[in-house]
């Protein structure tokens, strides 16, 4: 297999095993790791770090030193797109086997618009009516299972996404790999 496609299915699957250990720990410890704000959310560091050494190894050890932009966003999007899909699929069947972990979730989600629920209705230039955050608490309370594990994946790629794109600028290099 291709260095390409190799390199980001090892560090992907790696990655998933590794956040798939973090939120089970999150969760058993207390906090439910999907009601985590965003700036504190533990894939920052952990797609950071996983799409480095990816476009890294790459880099390095299969291209001579040599990196284009193309090739880092390729390894880093396989990258999180692997992460994604596993630990979407993850929380899905987590969810189906440990119903507390969807309730909690609802709950958790609830209390989040209860908290903002003078902000959301009277300030702001986009207000909604009581009508509306009504109907809005009583979707959230039927939301599906599987809507974790979307979420979870969505949000991932839009994080990794920027990742990926500061990451390849970064470690970029784009001269001839034979000039002296």
């Amino acid at each position: 297999m291709k260095p390409i496609i190799s390199i980001p299915l090892k560090y992907g699957l790696i990655g998933s095993v590794l956040a798939i250990i973090l939120l089970s720990v999150l969760y058993y410890t207390g906090t439910h790791p999907l009601l985590i704000p965003t700036f504190f959310d533990y894939r920052i560091i952990l797609f950071g770090l996983f799409i480095f050494f990816g476009i890294k190894e790459f880099k390095d050890y299969h291209n001579e030193g040599f990196l284009q932009f193309w090739q880092g966003m390729v390894i880093g999007i396989g990258i999180y797109v692997v992460i994604g899909l596993v630990v979407g699929l993850f929380l899905i069947a987590f969810a189906a086997i440990e119903p507390q972990f969807h309730e909690d979730y609802i709950a958790g989600t609830i209390r989040g618009l209860e908290l903002n629920k003078d902000q959301l209705l009277n300030q702001g230039k986009i207000t909604i009516t009581e009508e509306q955050y009504n109907d809005q608490l009583e979707k959230l309370k039927n939301t599906p299972i599987s809507y974790l594990g979307v979420d979870y994946f969505i949000k991932s790629g839009v994080l990794g996404f920027f990742l990926t794109i500061i990451l390849s600028v970064i470690l970029r290099k784009s001269e001839k790999r034979f000039l002296k």
